[in-house]
């Protein structure tokens, strides 16, 4: 059970990955959403809907159960609050979840062009797994978070096309490194294929493999 001590740190930390992304151009004004798993209890922390990060005070922050009703709050929880509850109810492992609306991957997949293997932190994050592509559907449904969760299987970050990136992970930075690295990467790939010099080089398969088990021993990343 998380005690009060706990779960200000954890507010705390929601509301300063929100600024962070502001500052770095992944989401602008109150776009994206946070979420953070309340260590051994059946609720999360989640960002409230329609408060600018620069806004949002520990109070705002919402607490809901893992279905999305709301345990704690003043505001509404974020309007993606049903694949956030659905990846924790799937995967028991994550104990964060961060999307992001973050503009090289939105143009790259706006194009139909997959972000491919093309930097060593996207590797190692993404233990050489990549972005899944999740559906072109409404979000805010229970079909669209299932359809999510189903094209995200096993991998830790799927693509909303024309909406932006969801990522996952054991705690908070974990996950908002994963949206960071995928958008490093899909920016360096965006700046090669405007050189016009054909298909960039990517790390070599076995290269590849030696940086995932690096990363799942524990002795790779950044």
């Amino acid at each position: 059970m998380a005690t009060f001590a706990e779960e200000l740190r954890l507010r705390r930390k929601l509301i300063d990955i929100g600024k962070r992304a502001v500052a770095l151009g992944f989401v602008m004004y109150h776009q994206g959403n946070f979420s953070i798993r309340l260590p051994e209890t059946d609720h999360i922390l989640i960002k409230p809907t329609s408060i600018p990060y620069e806004e949002i005070e520990l109070e705002d922050i919402v607490k809901v159960d893992l279905n999305g009703n709301i345990v704690d709050g003043l505001h509404k929880p974020s309007s993606e609050v049903l694949t956030h509850c659905m990846a924790y109810r799937k995967y028991p492992k994550v104990g964060a979840c961060a999307h992001v609306e973050s503009p090289y991957l939105n143009a790259l997949y706006a194009m139909d062009k997959d972000v491919p293997n093309v930097l060593g932190n996207f590797v190692y994050l993404f233990e050489g797994k990549g972005l899944a592509t999740g559906p072109s559907l409404r979000s805010n449904s229970e079909k669209f978070a299932k359809a999510t969760l189903d094209a995200m299987g096993d991998q830790y970050g799927v693509i909303w096309k024309n909406h932006g990136v969801f990522c996952v992970g054991p705690t908070l930075e974990v996950a908002f490194d994963r949206c960071v690295a995928a958008e490093q990467a899909a920016r360096v790939y965006w700046l090669t294929l405007a050189l016009k010099a054909g298909e960039p080089s990517l790390i070599p398969p076995e290269v590849q493999d030696e940086m995932v088990e690096a990363i799942r021993s524990g002795k790779g990343g950044g």
